[in-house]
């Protein structure tokens, strides 16, 4: 291997990690049951929140999202409630589970009952 290809693969990796530094972390509000899970190896954060209907996460359709709390105490409260989560999109990896989206939370609320939908006839 001689310097060019040294410095030409060092470049394209500052390139690459700078890239990926500079993304800004995407707000998301989601709204649907708060859950406890546990995962493989206990991989997880202990929380998740099961959407009301399929949703969006990343341009992938998902039913659920990881969540993330500073104080895992302020979730205890909202344990099988149907709740409105606002928080910001990161991601964990993990030996078992590989890269898993995560919802960092920043607010959590009850969300009133959702409306059953109108019949069609």
């Amino acid at each position: 291997m001689n310097i060019r290809q040294i410095i030409a693969g060092s470049l394209f990796l500052l390139f690459c990690l700078s890239a990926q530094a500079q993304t800004t972390p995407k707000k998301i509000t989601v709204t649907g049951k708060l859950t406890r899970m546990m995962a493989i190896g206990g991989e997880s954060t202990g929380w998740a929140v099961q959407f009301d209907a399929q949703t969006s996460v990343e341009d992938k359709p998902a039913s659920s999202i990881e969540l993330k709390f500073s104080d895992p105490k302020l979730a205890e409260k909202y344990v099988d409630k149907r709740v409105k989560i606002t928080g910001t999109i990161t991601h964990r990896h993990g030996v078992e589970t590989g890269d898993v989206v995560v919802l960092e939370v920043t607010s959590i609320k009850d969300a009133k009952a959702a409306k059953p939908p109108k019949p069609t006839y």
